[in-house]
């Protein structure tokens, strides 16, 4: 992939030499209103892969960034490479000049170079970006709910124990548990060793938030870790005693068992009279193993969005529910190799095999890229989408089968922020 690459409006495209990457994160600050330490772009920088970052140069002034990381995207049946874009940001002077499509169209080719089927993003508006394709994948829930109201409809008893981690022994046995879990759960993104050790399991004043310091518990079950959470406490006292709120920022285990062992465990933690969750699935657990799951009053929103670089590709990652045949007509403007008729063939163990419906072939289906990007996964189905009018049915029985070979047996789920 080159550097350098000049483009219209006097607008220049190029990767940043090492000593200029703490100042490409600059026009990202100012198009988000926000000011960092230099702690906190220390550790921004620390996460970047720096010939993934590109800037946006009118003249000798930078008016906007982007950058993408490597992840490997656990999808139903397998996994695929994915490009995580991130930190885009063009500066209040100078957008609506096409300088964000511009990053994307690099990002997108960037992408296809290292044979990357999908990109994914967590949106900061999602009009912005389902103009470029992108399709909601995943949702997340979060929950607050006081403590002494939370009473598990069929406790668990566990033989193992729980302990609290230093940082460094929680990024060597958190992935354990956390690989473990993402060999299973589509949605799941891949995490380095730098994400684990100065993402996940560091903590820093700046990062607070005022909720408190870093906790970081594992349960273990003869020696081996079953699961794990982190959290944040923030201390409130009055003259009626302790109201502590815990701010649970991922749990996660190897099986039902353990994962309720583990929400059992925070929920007896002593002065905490609340416990709020983050970033949770949807539906989350405790809906169902609490005697009154209403009490969480639950919120759910869009987490990870999704966008299908290389149909065929994307679309052969990922098993189905065979055998069956489905042919669909896409739409796709900002990449128009994936736009036409497609045929999707699904032999009986699965697999899937995509190619170009000959001329003059009967669609079954007619989507725009967002539609499947957004039913890639399985967070929504066919006939859903179609509610909403985004799916038009041209053959009778159509959105049938087609529910019928997208269909999973486990929602998608990301927890990782990026």
């Amino acid at each position: 992939m080159t550097t350098d690459m000049t483009t219209t409006r006097a607008i220049t495209l190029r990767s940043p030499e090492p000593d200029e990457v703490a100042t490409f994160l600059d026009p990202l600050a100012i198009a988000f209103g926000e000011a960092w330490s230099p702690p906190e772009i220390e550790n921004e920088v620390r996460h970047l892969e720096h010939d993934r970052v590109v800037g946006a140069f009118d003249g000798d002034k930078q008016v906007g960034c982007a950058g993408a990381y490597t992840f490997r995207l656990t999808v139903p049946g397998g996994e695929v490479g994915a490009a995580g874009v991130t930190i885009v940001g063009v500066l209040p002077t100078h957008t609506r000049r096409g300088i964000l499509r511009q990053m994307m169209t690099w990002l997108v080719a960037q992408a296809r170079e290292r044979g990357e089927p999908v990109a994914v993003l967590g949106a900061s508006e999602a009009a912005i970006y389902q103009r470029f394709g992108y399709g909601v994948a995943t949702q997340r829930s979060e929950f607050e709910l006081e403590n002494r109201r939370a009473v598990f409809l069929r406790p668990v008893e566990t033989a193992g124990t729980f302990r609290y981690l230093d940082t460094d022994e929680a990024s060597r046995l958190f992935p354990i548990v956390y690989e473990a879990r993402r060999g299973r759960q589509p949605g799941a993104l891949s995490r380095s060793d730098v994400s684990w050790r100065w993402g996940m399991a560091y903590d820093a004043e700046w990062m607070h938030h005022g909720r408190g310091a870093k906790s970081m518990v594992v349960l273990e079950v003869d020696g081996e870790p079953q699961a794990y959470a982190i959290y944040r406490i923030k201390a409130d006292w009055d003259q009626r005693g302790p109201r502590n709120a815990m701010s649970v920022l991922e749990l996660v285990a190897v099986d039902a068992e353990s994962q309720q062992a583990m929400w059992q465990w925070l929920m007896r933690v002593d002065l905490v009279s609340t416990i709020k969750g983050y970033r949770g699935p949807v539906p989350h657990p405790l809906q169902l193993q609490l005697t009154e799951p209403r009490l969480m009053g639950v919120n759910v929103s869009d987490e990870m969005w999704i966008r299908i670089l290389d149909v065929p590709l994307a679309l052969e990652s990922r098993t189905y529910r065979g055998p069956g045949e489905l042919t669909f007509e896409l739409t796709d403007d900002f990449c128009p190799w994936n736009a036409g008729t497609w045929r999707l063939t699904v032999s009986e163990g699965g697999v899937g095999s995509v190619v170009a419906a000959p001329p003059g072939t009967e669609a079954d289906l007619a989507l725009d890229v967002s539609a499947l990007s957004t039913l890639y996964l399985g967070a929504f189905t066919f006939a859903e989408l179609a509610l909403a009018g985004r799916i038009t049915e041209l053959r009778a029985g159509g959105m049938e089968r087609a529910d019928a070979l997208f269909a999973t047996s486990v929602k998608p789920w990301n927890s990782t922020p990026f």
